[in-house]
């Protein structure tokens, strides 16, 4: 059952850490208080409305801890934030360390509390209206979540993700080049990517893979063979979003 509820908690952490949560919202949070604290009130939400379909008290409360868990960690980030910010030495290495071990401590807080839940003999009990819609339709509903876990964690939680690993080993940008720089068409293609390659993993088709990646190649050849650093760039960021989705992928099938 640590399974199950881990998958939940994890659900209702990606919504509200990151899709409840846009980028500027993000940005202002580690500035202002009551962003913060706005950013804890959607966070909570996002456990309410995951255990609606439950409605289980021990989720409830569980998410509450969560919620204020959550809130206290952000708090400290932000105070970490602001003192680098006042001595103006907030380095992009500071950022994808500090990012790094934030989402460490989330995750690890989520797996304590699913083990507290488990070792409780807790068990989840969805709706019998939604329980008859698997049953009639004989989908697993662990499956359902398990896809929508690895569906929302490959597009934006991998994109961020990524962006702060690959952010201390990005060109920087030539003057002389005036040509506009689409990053949500770019994050967006690595969404699409990854969706693709994780379909092609559940179906075993291994092989098929490389004809993604070569189609990307393809498409920024001019780039890579020009200049060395973006070529090293990208290579850096098509390996971790391939390896982010491998291991998704991995997770989903135990």
């Amino acid at each position: 059952m640590f399974r199950e509820i881990f998958l939940v908690l994890l659900l209702s952490h990606i919504i509200g850490d990151f899709y409840l949560q846009t980028e500027k919202l993000a940005k202002k949070k580690e500035k202002n208080f009551t962003y913060l604290c706005l950013h804890g009130l959607l966070y909570w939400i996002s456990f309410l409305l995951i255990s609606l379909p439950i409605l289980s008290l021990e989720l409830f409360l569980c998410g509450l801890g969560m919620g204020l868990i959550h809130l206290i960690i952000d708090f400290i980030k932000y105070l970490a934030v602001c003192s680098k910010n006042k001595k103006k030495n907030l380095s992009t290495s500071d950022k994808r360390s500090i990012y790094i071990l934030d989402q460490a401590v989330h995750i690890t807080c989520l797996v304590i509390g699913s083990y507290v839940l488990a070792i409780m003999n807790y068990d989840i009990k969805i709706l019998d209206c939604c329980k008859d819609f698997f049953v009639v339709t004989g989908i697993s509903a662990v499956k359902v979540v398990n896809i929508i876990v690895a569906l929302l964690l490959i597009h934006k939680p991998a994109n961020i993700t990524i962006s702060h690993l690959i952010s201390a080993y990005k060109p920087k940008k030539d003057l002389s080049d005036q040509q506009p720089q689409d990053y949500n068409a770019g994050r967006f293609i690595g969404s699409v990517e990854r969706i693709i390659m994780l379909i092609l993993l559940y179906l075993g088709q291994y092989s098929a893979i490389g004809l993604v990646l070569t189609a990307k190649s393809i498409a920024r050849y001019d780039e890579i063979a020009k200049n060395k650093i973006s070529a090293e760039y990208y290579l850096l960021g098509t390996l971790i979003s391939t390896g982010f989705v491998i291991v998704v992928s991995i997770l989903i099938r135990l």
